[in-house]
């Protein structure tokens, strides 16, 4: 049995995955976050004679963590404000700190139980909350040999504002999380959200103010662009597409501002030498699955940037036909990164 852990039952991306095994004849455990608030129980205990069960209880069902063979830890899992069982303490801070911790402490005891159960665990734990960490994931980069943007973390402006000097004041900041503002719902039900992405940075962005509050970020000098890589590792396989990200106004700092209608996608060629050292990267992190972003630029130099454990890639399997999902099923269903996959189609990739 495969165990897809999601925070939605209408997640997409979920969605296919539990489509794409049941399709290859494997069998499946969707369990989101209302379902583990609402419906479930982990029991662990001694077993007469020797050894231990642990079991999971949930919507109806009740599933000895020896029945589920592999895991799909499909982004990191928390309580939401906006979700209506919360509505009546979210405004309440020691009350929501204290729901919210529990919650939190309950899903990172839950998934380090399954990896050290001995599941196949896409990523494994602790590793798939760890390197969502930007700081040493640039530094194992520069071990392996990939090409990294001089990076500064600091909550100190003054050395921000040398930063901006030293690059001729051609820098970016980006924040070490994704962070997303959700407004409280509106009378209709709907809620505003807003995303802090990457940005260039002007000097008045450097002045102290009043009642600034110090908080770290990431400061790199800006690189000029050719194109931009969402590069997908699945086990010892790898997917690549180009992001013509400077075609539009929009996407040119950052191709997450999404203008799918003027920014071309297209399948990549990745040099060898640089799929191997992520390859090497994703081994050095103990990770089996993640979305990477590169840069190549306009002299053809390959930059890494980041790797997200979680990172979306439902997009790419839309636009350019690449059969993802499939190979992660096949990673998933044969419990290993070396996978067969003779009954796919080859498209591709790189080993």
């Amino acid at each position: 049995m495969i165990l897809i852990l999601a925070r939605r039952f209408d997640d997409p991306s979920a969605n296919r995955m539990v489509e794409t095994i049941q399709a290859a004849g494997g069998e499946v455990l969707f369990v989101t976050l209302t379902s583990m608030e609402q419906l479930s129980s982990l029991a662990i205990a001694n077993r007469p004679g020797g050894g231990y069960d642990c079991v999971l209880r949930i919507d109806g069902n009740v599933i000895n963590l020896n029945q589920i063979s592999a895991a799909w830890i499909w982004r990191n899992w928390h309580p939401l404000g906006v979700d209506d069982a919360y509505q009546h303490i979210y405004g309440r801070r020691d009350q929501w700190a204290f729901v919210d911790q529990e919650w939190r402490a309950f899903y990172r005891g839950f998934i380090m139980t399954l990896g050290y159960h001995g599941i196949f665990c896409v990523n494994p734990p602790p590793f798939n909350s760890a390197f969502e960490e930007k700081c040493c994931q640039l530094m194992l980069a520069a071990e392996v040999g990939l090409q990294i943007p001089s990076t500064l973390y600091t909550a100190r402006l003054p050395l921000a504002q040398e930063f901006y000097q030293e690059h001729d004041g051609k820098i970016i900041y980006k924040p070490f999380k994704g962070f997303t503002r959700i407004s409280q719902p509106e009378s209709d039900g709907s809620v505003r959200v807003a995303r802090l992405l990457t940005n260039r940075v002007a000097e008045e962005h450097l002045v102290e103010r009043p009642n600034f509050m110090p908080t770290p970020g990431i400061f790199q000098p800006y690189i000029e662009k050719q194109l931009e890589l969402r590069i997908v590792v699945v086990g010892k396989r790898i997917f690549s597409c180009a992001i013509h990200s400077q075609s539009s106004e929009r996407s040119r700092e950052d191709w997450r501002r999404y203008d799918f209608e003027n920014t071309p996608y297209a399948l990549y060629d990745l040099p060898e030498e640089i799929s191997a050292k992520l390859l090497l990267l994703m081994e050095r992190m103990n990770l089996v699955f993640g979305s990477i972003d590169m840069i190549v630029t306009p002299e053809g130099e390959h930059v890494f940037l980041e790797v997200n454990p979680n990172g979306q890639f439902d997009w790419l399997t839309h636009m350019l036909g690449l059969p993802i999902y499939q190979y992660l099923a096949q990673m998933l269903m044969q419990g290993t990164t070396d996978y067969q996959i003779d009954a796919l189609d080859e498209v591709r990739h790189a080993v």
